[in-house]
């Protein structure tokens, strides 16, 4: 679905975020003093309407981009933010490095594009120009401008990280929280144990809105909802992995729900994912 625009919704004073869905995960922007820094980038053709997006809520200049982790909704669109500081945690840019070895060495970029032009027409304007821009500044645990704590979480993957805006009580999640729908959890790198952990963090801060990297704003309760959910899904696989079931045994487990999905596979994926963490 080609869009025409994109529209930042208010979340505080200096917090501003979409959260429609309609072309990847969810971007956002916080004012500073004398500068504006971006949270996450999606694709191309997203990426130039979030960016047109910003330039109308606000006139300060954009100064970073940070990148919650390494997803290509969440990163492709980084060639439109180039001339910002690029920011992440060192295992993003590790990561992205590896991938133009990889997946994104030439011959391969270009299949991919291929099949995403056959397979799935009608988002291939997201992609349109895609040239891929590595983070130009990371961190380990954490990075800070005034008020604002870049945090390395991991969990969702072995990059995750949050952005915290302590004065407005605000909290860009990233891919750890998603609303409304199953989590992505099929990551080769989740740790759902981490994961676990970045949900404890997260409702020791002063929160009072939290932007998911899917789905619409919540709270701290949404929070708490998934930890919970979470623990429960690990005390019950883990006992069926004491009893002795196999992984096409554990991964076929009634869970308890979380949110239903329209894509069994990737669900199952994630549970062979965790049923690897916790075999292991």
């Amino acid at each position: 679905m080609r869009i025409d625009s994109m529209k930042l919704n208010k979340v505080s004073e200096r917090v501003f975020a979409n959260w429609d869905g309609l072309t990847g995960g969810n971007v956002g922007i916080v004012e500073l003093d004398d500068s504006v820094l971006v949270v996450d980038a999606q694709y191309p053709g997203s990426a130039r309407k979030f960016r047109e997006a910003i330039t109308e809520t606000t006139s300060k200049k954009m100064s970073h981009l940070l990148l919650t982790h390494v997803h290509g909704d969440h990163v492709y669109g980084n060639m439109v933010f180039e001339d910002l500081e690029i920011v992440s945690h060192v295992n993003l840019k590790k990561r992205m490095a590896k991938s133009l070895e990889n997946e994104w060495a030439p011959g391969a970029f270009e299949k991919m594009l291929e099949d995403i032009k056959k397979d799935t027409p009608e988002r291939s304007w997201l992609f349109e120009g895609l040239r891929i821009v590595l983070p130009t500044e990371t961190f380990t645990d954490k990075w800070e401008r005034k008020d604002v704590e870049f945090i390395y979480m991991g969990g969702h993957t072995d990059c995750s990280s949050v952005v915290y805006v302590k004065d407005d009580k605000a909290l860009y999640a990233g891919d750890l929280l998603f609303v409304n729908r199953f989590p992505w959890a099929g990551d080769p790198t989740v740790n759902p144990d981490t994961w676990i952990t970045a949900f404890e963090r997260m409702l020791k801060m002063n929160v009072d809105h939290v932007v998911p990297g899917h789905g619409p704003l919540c709270d701290l309760d949404e929070v708490e909802k998934q930890l919970n959910w979470m623990k429960e899904v690990r005390e019950i696989m883990k006992g069926l992995i004491e009893n002795g079931a196999s992984e096409e045994e554990a991964i076929s487990h009634e869970y308890p729900e979380l949110y239903p999905t329209d894509r069994p596979e990737r669900q199952k994926l994630g549970w062979s994912r965790w049923y690897m963490v916790w075999s292991s």
